[in-house]
C-alpha cells in the first residue's frame, strides 16, 4: 500500500503539470495577416504675422465656432486654428499689453473646453470676451 507521503507527491506533481499546461495555453500568438492601422501623417501650418492681422482672423474662428459645434462640423479643427493663432500673437500681445494676456489665455482654454465638453454656450462665451479683448488691444 503506498505511503500517504508519496501520494502526495504525486498530486503536488500532477497538480503542478495541469499548471504547466494550462499556462502554456496562454502564449502570446501573432496573427501576420493584421495590418497595423497608422493614422495619416497631418501637417499643420503655423500662422506668421502682425497681432494685428493675427487677431481679427482669432475672432472670426471664435465667433463661427458654435455654428460649427451645432452644425457637426470639425470643431477640434477650429479650437486648434484659434489656439494657433493665439500662439502666434501672443508674444506681441504680452510685449504691448501684457494686461490682457491672462484674459486671452482664459478664453482660448474656454474655447478648448467648450470643444471638449461639446458645450456651443460656452464657445460663444468664449467669443465674445475674446472680441472685446481685441477690440482693446487694437484701439
Amino acid at each position: 500500500m503506498p505511503d500517504g507521503s508519496v501520494t502526495s507527491q504525486r498530486r503536488a506533481v500532477a497538480a503542478l503539470a495541469v499548471c504547466l499546461a494550462a499556462l502554456s495555453g496562454c502564449a502570446t500568438t501573432y496573427d501576420s495577416t493584421l495590418v497595423a492601422d497608422t493614422a495619416p501623417a497631418t501637417t499643420t501650418t503655423v500662422p506668421t504675422g502682425a497681432a494685428a492681422d493675427l487677431l481679427p482672423r482669432l475672432e472670426a474662428e471664435a465667433l463661427g465656432l458654435s455654428s460649427v459645434m451645432i452644425d457637426g462640423g470639425d470643431d477640434e479643427a477650429v479650437s486648434e486654428q484659434i489656439d494657433s493663432l493665439w500662439t502666434a500673437a501672443r508674444a506681441e500681445v504680452s510685449s504691448a499689453r501684457p494686461d490682457l494676456v491672462d484674459g486671452f489665455d482664459q478664453n482660448v482654454a474656454l474655447v478648448a473646453k467648450a470643444v471638449r465638453f461639446k458645450r456651443a454656450a460656452d464657445a460663444d462665451k468664449a467669443a465674445n470676451n475674446l472680441s472685446l479683448l481685441i477690440d482693446a488691444y487694437l484701439s
